[in-house]
């Protein structure tokens, strides 16, 4: 890939608020960071944390309900990535840094759910989220090189 300018490129990403459809934001995101010659690891990491947020819009600002939007905005520049996930559903309690309740070592006992912001929070250099006239954002952003 030729090194763009200071320029930032954008690309968006919709989908139906169908779990069944999530598989292809990953396809993007993994498509993108190959592009960008990430490193494997850096990349699963990444697509991780996007889908985690989407499946987060899908199942909990939507209920799990087809019809909607879920839109991803993937901003590159040549310092950091940045994804915006959005949607229209319910907003979202976040709650940025609160620490998992379980033990980790008692593996019958793990969480079925709720590990989505934190995974997120792990892999991501900043998180933000705001809800405003209808609009839930997740911003989830990560530094490059």
């Amino acid at each position: 890939m030729e090194p763009f300018s200071d320029q930032v490129a954008r690309i968006n990403i919709s989908i139906d608020s169908c779990l069944d459809q999530v598989f292809m934001v990953g396809a993007a995101i993994r498509g993108i960071c190959a592009e960008l010659q990430l490193a494997a690891g850096v990349a699963s990491q990444l697509e991780l944390a996007v889908i985690e947020g989407v499946n987060n819009a899908v199942k909990h600002a939507y209920e799990s309900q087809a019809g909607h939007c879920v839109e991803v905005i993937v901003a590159v520049s040549r310092e950091w990535i940045r994804f915006e996930i959005c949607d229209e559903g319910k907003p979202l309690n976040f709650q940025r840094g609160t620490a998992l309740d379980y033990d980790p070592h008692d593996r019958k006992n793990l969480p079925e759910g709720g590990m989505g912001l934190h995974i997120m929070g792990r892999v991501m250099d900043e998180i933000s989220y705001s809800s405003r006239e209808g609009r839930n954002r997740l911003i989830l952003c990560k530094r490059l090189g």
